[in-house]
């Protein structure tokens, strides 16, 4: 058969799924333009396309761990990375790529990039700008120009193989919709405001020539809804504790903007939403059976084991600003770690919160029953399947509780989806700026920054009334939480530990009450009667319960294999956790024949927390190996206890302060640098401090500072594992 020339394939590489759904836009989308898309994940090279025989491509790929590909993609970049392809092995593709990152990292878009110019070196050509979406400063800032972009560029190219094309470019929505100040719409606008409200929208070819495709300036920090009686940072107890909240909830009316009011010169002007998706699944219920409520992950691809909890230490005073909890898990026989691995735990959404949304859209009677999900059958969703982390036969209960993300804030395409079940004018109209091009700096400020929830969201408007339909076709999937290994399975094999904060997130910013993390605050509850202080005796008759995890592989941090080289390691907080992995490690090979007389390399840790006696994390463990020679020196920071000036604060300060012989262990000893902890700043710091150590003591200007340090993290010598 012939190709048709209004075709193009569109690959994406997902880990989080975040590349998954901007393809599924980028395929509804094609559709209005006439144009025939053909869609996959990378994982399905030479089973359901053959890169070497496209001539247009689309690709969308996220980056993982230190720069790595999605594991999905792994197979796809090997193949392209052969030495033996040709330079010409591509020449007849054209393709369009757009990387997904977060500059919080140091490898920013490193998967994109490196895909990019290997596609090049093989002689492909771009017919359209790559692009770089970063998640720091949300990626639908360059993922929705990105797009909007792209269709000319499809068309234009796609032209030129072929002039049967349609005469199309991209179709927006433009709502001609203003209101003042107060949020009133004006009765000049009365009549086309009642029109767009009920759904008869303008589409246009073009963009308006009067209208902007500026950002709007992010506005003042938005106001705050009353607060409760309940202790800031505590989640309310119970559902009709939080229920009785939201009924005695009254929201605080300002003159500024907030996340249900805008100020000129947004609520002036017309603005243009994204296209609204179309349906394409039913909940078909079955009144008479109900269904026992039970974990379901069956759309990982990882090997799911189960992990019983048999310890829980509280590593921190009461007093402490955080609550940190080290899990000591009892693993199955074929589960195997090394120190520097994370495990991934499969988490729920807190039941609470579950039972609130359930009741706001108006199927809390049928939560229990047995349900199916099908595909609707006249559905004009391009080919449309059931996501694979949808169960076709479940319950709303089971199916919100372990298969969707009702925390992560709503992707415009939500909004713009609960734009259509909203009946009050004002609130329509508010929803509408916050899905819009021209509200980009309002849905920064007001959801994406403060983690607004699709319930937040929900009480915020209590005129939006969407189907349960549509948000499970919406709301993405809910992910297992990743925490680093901090044990060796040399020193307490068939057993893991894992140490991680407890996050508490207050009642304000539109949050409308406060909750823990999802994954943290699920394990706090369950194991509430099995905390222990670290200094009790050993609990033998305690209360056990099962987690399922998955392991996640660090291929790069890891200890040297040469047990000569030196190892520089900074983790401030519980950053410090792999770090007790490795050196309980090291304490086992040293008791090894296989290592009898072999020399070991020097072990220097620089931790770093606010008190030394409210939260200096594996004080009496990091105490005993340095007694035992395992661990040759100990660096602490105490960033809120008072001490003199010259007192390192940080651990970047005890870095610097300790330049020489950090330097010696670089230079002459060839010593590999662990840094594990937040990106935001500490990674960053610790960057900085290396940096300001090569400018002041070996005498390098920036560059060459910089270019030392490229060179380090590229022979494997600077290694991170830090998050935001």
């Amino acid at each position: 058969m012939p190709v048709k020339k209004n075709r193009f394939l569109l690959l994406y590489g997902s880990q989080t799924g975040q590349a998954d759904a901007i393809t599924e836009e980028i395929q509804d989308n094609s559709v209005t333009h006439g144009l025939e898309c053909e869609r996959h994940c990378l994982s399905q090279v030479e089973k359901k396309f053959t890169l070497e025989k496209e001539t247009c491509v689309v690709i969308v790929t996220s980056t993982t761990g230190d720069g790595e590909p999605p594991d999905t993609a792994l197979k796809f970049f090997r193949r392209l990375k052969k030495k033996t392809l040709p330079n010409d092995y591509l020449s007849s593709l054209n393709y369009a790529l757009l990387g997904l990152g977060d500059s919080n990292y140091t490898n920013f878009c490193n998967a994109g990039k490196t895909l990019d110019k290997r596609l090049e070196e093989l002689g492909a050509k771009r017919f359209y700008a790559s692009g770089w979406a970063d998640d720091a400063v949300g990626l639908e800032q360059a993922v929705e120009p990105w797009i909007e972009g792209l269709f000319p560029a499809l068309l234009k190219f796609l032209s030129s193989q072929s002039s049967n094309l349609p005469d199309s470019c991209i179709k927006e929505e433009v709502f001609e919709i203003k209101s003042d100040s107060n949020g009133v719409v004006s009765d000049k606008n009365e009549q086309i405001n009642s029109k767009a409200l009920n759904g008869d929208f303008k589409e246009t070819g073009t963009q308006d020539k009067n209208m902007t495709d500026s950002v709007v300036a992010q506005s003042d920090k938005p106001d705050s809804t009353p607060p409760s009686n309940e202790k800031k940072g505590e989640a309310m107890n119970g559902t009709k504790g939080l229920e009785k909240h939201f009924e005695d909830l009254t929201l605080t009316v300002t003159d500024g903007p907030s996340l249900r009011k805008s100020v000129p010169p947004l609520c002036d002007v017309a603005v243009t939403v994204p296209v609204l998706p179309p349906a394409y699944l039913s909940v078909c219920y079955d009144a008479d059976q109900s269904m026992d409520q039970s974990p379901i992950h069956t759309s990982s691809s990882a090997v799911i084991s189960k992990a019983t909890i048999i310890r829980t230490d509280v590593l921190t005073s009461h007093e402490a600003v955080k609550k940190t909890l080290k899990l000591r898990l009892k693993i199955d026989d074929d589960f195997e770690y090394q120190p520097g691995d994370s495990v991934s735990v499969f988490c729920q959404n807190e039941e609470k919160e579950v039972e609130m949304l359930l009741k706001r859209l108006n199927v809390l009677e049928k939560a229990d029953c047995t349900c199916r999900i099908e595909l609707m059958k006249d559905t004009k969703k391009a080919k449309a399947a059931i996501p694979l982390h949808i169960p076709t036969i479940t319950s709303l209960r089971n199916l919100f509780t372990y298969c969707i993300d009702i925390r992560e804030p709503p992707k415009k395409a939500v909004i713009r989806l609960l734009v259509e079940e909203t009946t009050n004018p004002q609130e329509k109209r508010r929803l509408q700026e916050l899905c819009s091009k021209q509200g980009m700096g309002d849905y920064t400020s007001y959801i994406r920054n403060p983690e607004i929830s699709v319930l937040d969201l929900l009480y915020a408007f209590p005129s939006c009334r969407p189907t349960v339909d549509r948000l499970i076709e919406s709301l993405p999937k809910l992910q297992p939480r990743p925490y680093s290994a901090c044990s060796s399975p040399l020193k307490t094999p068939g057993h893991l530990d894992i140490a991680f904060n407890v996050i508490n997130i207050p009642e304000s910013d539109g949050r409308t009450f406060a909750r823990q993390g999802i994954c943290t605050g699920m394990i706090d509850r369950l194991t509430t009667g099995i905390q222990r202080d670290v200094s009790m005796e050993e609990i033998t008759d305690t209360k056990v319960f099962e987690l399922q995890i998955s392991p996640r592989s660090n291929q790069y941090f890891r200890l040297p294999s040469d047990i000569s080289i030196p190892i520089i390691m900074i983790g401030p907080g519980t950053g410090v956790a792999p770090f007790v992995g490795f050196l309980q490690h090291r304490e086992l090979q040293k008791l090894s024949p296989d290592f009898a007389n072999q020399t070991f390399g020097e072990t220097f840790l620089f931790f770093g927390c606010r008190n030394q006696s409210l939260d200096f994390l594996f004080k009496e463990e990091l105490a005993r190996l340095q007694k035992l020679g395992i661990l040759s020196k100990l660096f602490v920071s105490f960033s809120r206890d008072i001490q003199s000036e010259d007192e390192p604060k940080y651990v970047q300060d005890n870095i610097y302060k300790n330049a020489e012989e950090v330097l010696d262990l670089i230079e002459n000893k060839k010593a590999v640098i662990y840094v594990c902890g937040d990106a935001k700043n500490m990674a960053k710091d610790v960057n900085q401090s290396f940096m300001s150590i090569l400018q002041e003591k070996k005498e390098m200007s920036e560059s060459e500072a910089k270019s030392y340090i490229i060179k380090l993290r590229l022979d494997k010598r600077y290694l991170e594992d830090v998050w935001t």
